[in-house]
């Protein structure tokens, strides 16, 4: 069976068509990586700006307990004043 050089020329059409192909879709998966890639980084760039979000939370958070405390203690004294006035009032 000898091929004639139609059909000779045809299959080296296809081959090229499927080499394009394989070109098109090896294209597709690379612009897929990097746009995966480019994801990737911006996730990376979301994680470590909510890490210091986290840790200006967890400053603010130790603030407030501080400034609750002080403000008990405030509390108490200004109690302890009233009471002592109180007294020398009653005197």
């Amino acid at each position: 069976m000898s091929a004639t050089l139609e059909e000779l020329e045809a299959r080296v059409a296809a081959l090229e068509a499927e080499r394009a192909d394989y070109r098109a879709v090896l294209s597709a998966i690379n612009a897929l990586g990097a746009n995966q890639r480019e994801h990737s980084d911006r996730v990376h760039a979301v994680e470590d700006g909510l890490s210091g979000v986290e840790q200006a939370l967890s400053e603010v958070q130790r603030t407030v307990t501080d400034s609750i405390g002080q403000i008990r203690s405030i509390d108490e004294h200004l109690a302890e004043v009233k009471d002592l006035i109180v007294r020398a009032l009653d005197r």
